[in-house]
């Protein structure tokens, strides 16, 4: 990838005369103002898919009420000690 400077001017980008690469710039006039920005996730991803930079919005997994992990008891010394032995 390369990289050029310029200067602007005007609505013009003046490059350095060995690069061949023209550049015009428009600003938006106060007839069209911005599109104002998505305010919810399904306004953002809707306009992701009208952009084309997504081809459809998934609906989440549902939710999975998480349980409480069950403990184990095991015999013999506890594993920290065992993985501290091990690296030693």
């Amino acid at each position: 990838m390369s990289v050029y400077y310029g200067t602007v001017t005007g609505n013009t980008v003046i490059l350095p005369k060995e690069v061949c690469l023209t550049v015009e710039v428009r600003t938006r006039s106060s007839e069209h103002p911005p599109t104002p920005l998505p305010t919810t996730e399904e306004q953002f991803k809707q306009s992701l898919v009208e952009l084309g930079l997504m081809t459809e919005i998934k609906k989440p997994c549902p939710t999975v009420a998480l349980t409480e992990p069950i403990l184990v008891r095991v015999k013999g010394k506890p594993l920290s000690e065992m993985i501290i032995e091990e690296r030693r």
